[in-house]
């Protein structure tokens, strides 16, 4: 992609926060770009039908993909670069759509919010690494799942205290 003339040249220059996502193995859009690269508004094939089936196989190319998640944070984050082009199954239409839903949901700020979710996710990998869960503990994490599901909200003292004494008898009959 080429810079237009009197345009800033961090413009086009990706958010280094956010690497460019990378597979070990070749992905189907390196492989096959022609299938994924469309424009706001592209009618390339003959009919409509022929252009649904397109967009309908890069979809399914980038549902198999192993990094497609890290693809659509990517082109989210990287409005400039990715104007044009499937990204992670999204045409260009529906990324502007995703931007504005992010910004409601997280605020004007949501790109600082990501990144700060994303240091704080390789920071916690980082010290579960180097701090690993006992046994015990990574049993508890297990039964309290399993008992409470996905935590949506923090959970007050007396849901906390109970799910102790579950947790706990738990253990003891294990």
């Amino acid at each position: 992609m080429s810079r237009g003339i009197g345009q800033p040249t961090h413009f086009l220059d990706p958010d280094p926060r956010f690497p460019f996502p990378h597979s070990p193995t070749p992905t189907r859009c390196q492989t096959e770009p022609k299938l994924f690269d469309f424009s706001h508004g592209d009618r390339s094939g003959s009919t409509r039908a022929a252009t649904e089936k397109r967009l309908e196989q890069a979809g399914t190319a980038c549902s198999r993909c192993p990094i497609a998640r890290d693809c659509l944070k990517w082109a989210l984050v990287n409005e400039p670069l990715t104007r044009i082009g499937i990204w992670a199954a999204t045409t260009p239409g529906q990324r502007t759509d995703l931007r504005k839903r992010m910004a409601d949901r997280l605020g004007p700020a949501w790109i600082d919010v990501l990144a700060e979710r994303d240091q704080a996710r390789r920071e916690r990998a980082a010290a579960a690494r180097h701090n690993p869960l006992t046994v015990n503990q990574a049993r508890i994490v297990r039964l309290d799942r399993e008992l409470n599901g996905p935590m949506r909200r923090p959970l007050t003292p007396k849901e906390q205290q109970r799910n102790r004494d579950r947790l706990m008898a738990g253990l003891k009959a294990a």
